[in-house]
């Protein structure tokens, strides 16, 4: 991006605000991995854990528009998304509390899933 900003017209939006949106990004993939592997170390059955990541992706995409609508405003803090792009960091540049909360819930995740694998019984 920063090599076709000028051509691009994107003058206005400095190095560092795409740093931050890049860094949202991969926190925003970090997330979605937590879970899987999460779910991968729960239930150690890979049709489940696909399906769940990518059902759990759609539903919280969709979350912060249809909770507007629904006049549930608090449900959009559920979704990772708003937390990606809700502080608009193209704007406004990185934004601790944003990018706390996606890397606090992966924590908490990768901490549940290792602790689930660990007391799972595995035959071999």
């Amino acid at each position: 991006m920063l090599a076709i900003r000028d051509r691009a017209d994107l003058t206005s939006i400095n190095p560092a605000e795409f740093l931050a949106q890049c860094l949202n990004l991969a926190l925003l993939a970090v997330a979605f991995g937590a879970l899987a592997r999460g779910l991968s170390a729960a239930t150690g059955r890979r049709p489940v854990v696909f399906s769940a990541t990518a059902g759990n992706g759609v539903l919280t995409h969709a979350a912060p528009t249809f909770a507007d609508q629904l006049g549930a405003d608090w449900a959009a803090y559920l979704s990772p998304f708003r937390y990606y792009i809700g502080g608009e960091p193209l704007k406004h540049g990185f934004r601790w509390a944003d990018a706390g909360i996606p890397a606090a819930a992966a924590s908490v995740l990768v901490a549940a899933g290792t602790y689930r694998f660990k007391s799972r019984y595995i035959n071999g």
